[in-house]
């Protein structure tokens, strides 16, 4: 009963956590999660308590967890940590006296403390509060088990082989996926702090009409942006794309077809493929290179790299696939930008032609004006990052 009292609080209390602190797109299926992640840790904190070898492997699987929180920029990757950081816990702390134990209470509070330090140390707080909850209510269901039997047979050696591998699962998931981390190759998320320059990138496109519309924003404003370009979108309307160049925009390439899964072959071809288009449409080879979703391998970096390419990811994301409100994607930007920031924008959804990007038509002078009133001036990405705007040869 303890048990799924437990899991009834959890099954509360973090989908609200997670409705407040995460961007609206995702805070349904977030709390579907969080409910299965609160249930699957209230069980194993019921049916194994900790054995003398298990404690030393959940201390090392919380520091990765506590690690791994401190590196993620979306709420929703401190529900991807949730598992492995509630094994840890469990197969850590002494269940059968953990309610008189001030040690294992300490143990909770000091790993939410953590999880506040390094978020705040890293100048990110956006999953502060659902990291530091995660790590509450995960010791709150070992301590909760009180009197669960002692676990040291098949229990024990389950937890003791499962807590690390959803760890390095966890990790690889995180690395692969977080547009900031270069664990899996070098990538560029951020321009030089110490100057008053910015870049604002546009994802997705060429789109009609919104593309042009969107340089004849920063036209008025006498700016010039950065589009990544999706190779099928190029294929389809490259009078767009001429345009943009012409109008002394800078292009980059952003994969052929932008789907989910190919950004997992070793090989990469898209990354090739985009660069033919581009030099037989536009008689050009972009330098740089944006990864969709920001998900990267080893094996593509690598592959950019042979190209003689970079790949730059962001800083800034207003999540403007996800909403209609021009004004909510405006004060995301605009809370969040800092000297040398990239912003992720974007002008089409998917490299699919006639995509609805009005949200950005009503965004965009705003962030301009917000950008001008702070100092902040927006310039071409590779001016920003003083590297080559095309190379040349594909």
């Amino acid at each position: 009963m303890r048990g799924i009292a437990t899991a009834g609080i959890g099954a509360v209390v973090l989908p609200a956590v997670a409705i407040m602190g995460a961007p609206v797109h995702g805070a349904i299926w977030q709390a579907v999660v969080a409910v299965f992640v609160t249930a699957a840790i209230t069980a194993a904190a019921l049916r194994v308590a900790a054995a003398w070898y298990l404690r030393p492997i959940g201390i090392a699987v919380a520091g990765v967890s506590c690690w791994l929180l401190a590196q993620v920029s979306y709420p929703v990757g401190a529900w991807l940590i949730a598992p492995a950081l509630g094994l840890a816990i469990a197969s850590s702390t002494d269940v059968r006296g953990a309610r008189r134990s001030p040690a294992s209470l300490g143990l909770v509070a000091g790993a939410a403390l953590l999880i506040v330090a390094a978020r705040w140390a890293a100048g990110r707080d956006a999953a502060m509060a659902s990291g530091a909850l995660i790590v509450a209510v995960s010791g709150a269901a070992a301590l909760v088990a009180g009197r669960a039997p002692a676990g040291t047979g098949r229990g024990g050696r389950l937890l003791a082989v499962g807590g690390p591998i959803v760890a390095l699962v966890t990790a690889a998931y995180i690395g692969a996926t977080t547009p900031s981390v270069t664990w899996f190759g070098s990538l560029i998320h951020h321009g030089p702090r110490g100057g008053d320059e910015v870049a604002l990138t546009f994802d997705d496109g060429p789109n009609p009409p919104y593309s042009l519309q969107i340089s004849a924003i920063l036209d008025r404003y006498g700016v010039k942006g950065t589009f990544f370009t999706v190779g099928k979108a190029l294929v389809a309307r490259p009078d767009i794309s001429k345009s943009l160049m012409d109008d002394g925009h800078l292009l980059g390439n952003h994969s052929y077809n932008h789907d989910a899964f190919r950004w997992l072959d070793p090989r990469y071809p898209e990354l090739g493929e985009t660069q033919a288009a581009f030099k037989r449409t536009l008689g050009v080879c972009p330098a740089l290179y944006r990864p969709p979703h920001g998900s990267h391998t080893p094996f593509m970096a690598n592959v950019v790299a042979d190209h003689g390419m970079k790949m730059v990811t962001w800083d800034v994301s207003a999540a403007d696939w996800a909403t209609s409100d021009g004004a909510l994607v405006a004060k995301r930007v605009l809370d969040r930008v800092k000297p040398g920031s990239i912003i992720l924008l974007h002008d089409g959804i998917d490299g699919n032609i006639g995509a609805d990007r009005t949200v950005i038509l009503r965004a965009l002078p705003l962030i301009l004006d917000g950008l001008r009133a702070r100092g902040l001036k927006p310039v071409r990405l590779d001016k920003l990052l003083g590297t080559s705007a095309y190379l040349t040869s594909c």
